[in-house]
């Protein structure tokens, strides 16, 4: 067995296999969209058959966003939600940022269930990648083995690391 000293570093190493998961999910979800041409935007046609498909179902509070924003303009959120995912999955995978990484996966997959209808409370995939970003977000996961442990020690208490 390794004898790690008893620091805050050994609790969150524990973390970096999750960090390294989570972002490279994202990174793959991100870049797949993305391949589809134009900076995401051909991935819009689906966007838009996601969003009309789901419309029945999305909480009622969100409709009205749906409705008058995203489906008159799914190709500029195609391309957000391409970048997004692949750029804070990087930014997890790298232990960069991981705290705004986080948070905006945390936001992209609320605003994904918010059209679903589906709820966090209900298991799935949505609900163990919300948690295990909220996980990541609160722990600074990237300060072990990650860009935000050298940021740290060069800037100090940054709190986006």
């Amino acid at each position: 067995m390794i004898d790690l000293p008893h620091t805050n570093l050994v609790p969150r190493l524990y973390l970096l296999p999750l960090r390294l998961w989570v972002g490279l999910s994202f990174i793959l979800a991100g870049a797949n969209k993305l391949g589809k041409g134009n900076f995401g935007g051909g991935f819009a046609d689906s966007v838009q058959s996601f969003v009309t498909g789901n419309l029945e179902n999305a909480y009622g509070f969100y409709k009205p966003f749906l409705e008058s924003v995203v489906l008159p303009n799914t190709g500029l959120f195609a391309q957000l939600v391409a970048m997004g995912e692949f750029l804070f999955g990087l930014s997890v995978l790298l232990g960069l940022f991981t705290r705004l990484g986080a948070a905006i996966g945390i936001f992209m997959i609320l605003n994904f269930t918010f059209t679903t209808g589906r709820g966090l409370w209900l298991p799935g995939m949505d609900a163990a990648y919300v948690w295990a970003l909220l996980t990541l977000l609160i722990c600074a996961a990237g300060r072990s083995f990650g860009l935000d442990l050298l940021i740290r020690r060069r800037w100090g208490n940054v709190w986006l690391t």
